[in-house]
């Protein structure tokens, strides 16, 4: 059965973060698989921009000629005011990175966007921590699935027989809750002068939090490279050469940098927060959220202790080994797309 489905989204699909790079990934394999996959991005990404967006929505998608209809939870906004409407011509899948409620957005609105996406027949989150969640907020549990991102994009790029260096990796957007800033600050209590810290990810997505970012660059007495976005084949090399991954986000909805860091035999360090404790198993260590003294102490313990670094490398591999492929990230998401199209076909006698 070749599907025709419609991947309903907001913002530049191109741009190099996680839950973009999860949809081209999956997409990509449909593809392979004889699915179409119409990709249709209903506006910009921030919420003033989806507001002026939303009343061109609804001509922008005719539902009536797609198997199912699959809404990015980053269109929340775009989408709340035409998903009743579509859903009455058309299956309707949520794919939920996260909650913006619960990842931190302020808006009073968020409440009324998000249980517009939870009346949609189907939803997809990438972890168990954030199916929970779902059902928590009022999900029913039989139409919650879970389809958490691979982790081997960039196993066949590493290049062989490279060295590990004195080398601490952060990937991610400069944005608060990855907590870039809280990581420099550390890095300047716990560095060692041979070691140094690289900062890979989008500079630019909050011109404010990149300012604070910049002032502890600047400030920090220990070496810092800023390197901005790489290319699959630059971040593969980056993966091989550096000893220890470290990001102390204060909220993740799963974190594909963790799982691609432990499938490259990293060491991380990250922040005891939502489905990364579960993720990152025994391949890391893990700190309190905003503990500037635990993560110092972690990054110090890690880079001058060298027997700790290549127990916690053969528990990352360990580790890595159990965890979802993209090939069974694209099974998981066809299989909950399939139900809820067979589920809503009518019976026949």
């Amino acid at each position: 059965m070749n599907l025709h489905l419609a991947f309903l989204t907001v913002g530049d699909p191109n741009r190099l973060t996680g839950g973009y790079l999860y949809h081209r990934e999956v997409f990509r394999r449909w593809r392979a698989q004889g699915h179409r996959v119409d990709e249709i991005v209903l506006g910009p990404a921030d919420v003033a921009g989806q507001l002026a967006a939303a009343p061109l929505a609804g001509a922008q998608v005719l539902a009536g000629q797609y198997d199912a209809l699959l809404v990015d939870a980053l269109a929340r906004v775009v989408v709340a005011p035409w998903l009743d409407h579509w859903r009455a011509q058309r299956p309707l899948i949520a794919l939920i990175h996260e909650l913006p409620a619960v990842a931190g957005a302020s808006d009073p609105r968020e409440r009324e966007w998000e249980q517009a996406l939870l009346r949609t027949d189907a939803l997809v989150a990438v972890s168990d921590d954030g199916a929970a969640t779902l059902i928590a907020r009022g999900a029913d549990p039989a139409q919650v699935f879970v389809a958490s991102g691979g982790c081997d994009r960039l196993l066949a790029r590493l290049p062989a027989g490279v060295l590990r260096e004195p080398l601490v990796i952060a990937i991610g957007q400069w944005i608060p809750r990855k907590n870039l800033a809280g990581l420099v600050r550390a890095w300047g209590q716990a560095a060692r002068p041979d070691w140094r810290l690289e900062l890979i990810g989008e500079t630019e997505a909050d011109s404010a939090y990149a300012a604070e970012v910049w002032q502890a660059v600047r400030s920090c007495s220990a070496p810092v490279i800023v390197r901005g976005t790489l290319t699959d084949d630059e971040l593969a090399n980056l993966y091989a050469r550096a000893s220890v991954f470290a990001l102390p986000s204060r909220f993740e909805g799963y974190g594909l940098v963790f799982a691609e860091a432990l499938a490259c035999g990293l060491p991380v360090i990250a922040g005891a927060v939502g489905p990364v404790p579960a993720l990152v198993g025994d391949g890391g260590l893990l700190v309190p959220p905003d503990d500037e003294a635990a993560l110092a102490a972690a990054l110090h313990t890690i880079i001058t202790d060298t027997a700790l670094r290549a127990r916690l490398s053969t528990a990352a591999w360990q580790r890595a080994a159990a965890l979802p492929r993209w090939d069974d990230t694209a099974q998981r998401l066809l299989a909950a797309v399939l139900w809820t199209i067979r589920k809503q076909q009518p019976p026949t006698f």
